[in-house]
């Protein structure tokens, strides 16, 4: 945001986050408030229903199966508004994929069946990891194997044409992105984990619980527990009284209590942020795997409270000024 109000010519931001394109999942993906898109125009967020709406409850859209060339035919529309309107454009967010698809192409390999995904959307990360491991080892070695909707879409392609996505992914078409500035912002370990520690409890403290619920209530629990955006699925399965069972990773009960405010309850919310902590710290570590293997980024270290845009300005982005 102070990048954009610095930029003489005007600016816009689009959001580079897989889990931010979901409306009404807002607080537990660090979505950008009411006021500050209504000061920047802002791109790549709300773009699809969360799920299907619980039995009983009226209806705002069908659920779709977003994915990443869905994200880049709205990137692309976006970025030729801001262009006819002047625009500098800041791309902001940690997906990886997304990344890779703006600025190296997107691969074009075909969907499998109807049939296949629904299988494939029934199986636990734990055994779509052996299944990919069994057809193609190598493409294991490539993605975010915690991914469950990276996980199937390697296998789908790979049993749909009998081709590694691997192969397909060497044959991508000229990227939507040619001219950029890329950076990666970096802090120490302890700082970062410092960070994100705040950061969760200022979710909670925002109200998370109660975003979740409604989510609940509106798309039924399945359908939250089934989000990948982390955090989503312990608070609706501490919220039920779930906690704990059928985990996709991990061992044993938790507890039977539901979230509420007092007693048992506030021992296992407290159980919930220590899983979401772990949850998000390890998922910190895959996108410093991930970005350490793009060739095109910049680093930049972060101390303290070192003012980000200062930082980009100082050490990366003359040009946009």
């Amino acid at each position: 945001m102070e990048l954009a109000r610095a930029c003489p010519t005007g600016a816009a931001i689009l959001a580079m986050d897989a889990m931010q394109v979901y409306r009404g999942a807002d607080i537990g993906t660090s979505k950008p408030t009411a006021a500050e898109r209504a000061e920047i125009p802002h791109g790549g967020l709300d773009l699809v229903d969360f799920g299907a709406p619980a039995a009983g409850t009226p209806a705002v859209g069908s659920w779709t199966n977003f994915d990443v060339a869905h994200y880049l035919r709205h990137a692309a529309a976006f970025l030729r508004e801001q262009r006819d309107a002047g625009r500098r454009v800041i791309v902001v967010g940690g997906t990886g994929l997304y990344f890779r698809a703006l600025t190296r192409g997107l691969c074009e390999a075909p969907q499998g069946s109807a049939e296949l995904r629904r299988k494939l959307g029934g199986l636990s990360v734990a055994e779509l990891r052996e299944r990919l491991r069994a057809i193609d080892p190598a493409m294991l070695e490539r993605l975010d194997a915690s991914n469950p909707r990276r996980l199937a879409r390697a296998i789908e392609v790979k049993e749909a044409t009998g081709r590694s996505l691997c192969d397909w992914q060497e044959e991508t078409p000229e990227p939507l992105v040619r001219e950029f500035t890329a950076l990666w912002i970096q802090r120490g370990k302890a700082e970062l984990e410092a960070r994100i520690e705040a950061r969760v409890e200022a979710m909670f403290a925002a109200g998370w619980v109660g975003e979740v619920r409604g989510l609940v209530e509106r798309y039924g629990i399945e359908a939250v527990r089934g989000f990948a955006g982390i955090g989503y699925r312990e608070i609706a399965e501490g919220l039920n009284g779930i906690y704990g069972t059928n985990r996709i990773e991990g061992t044993g009960e938790k507890g039977r209590e539901a979230i509420s405010g007092s007693g048992r309850s506030l021992t296992l919310q407290n159980e919930v942020k220590s899983d979401i902590l772990v949850a998000t710290r390890q998922y910190a570590k895959r996108q410093l795997t991930w970005f350490a293997r793009e060739p095109s980024l910049q680093a930049v270290m972060l101390t303290g409270n070192q003012p980000l845009s200062a930082a980009l300005r100082t050490a990366a982005l003359p040009a946009l000024f």
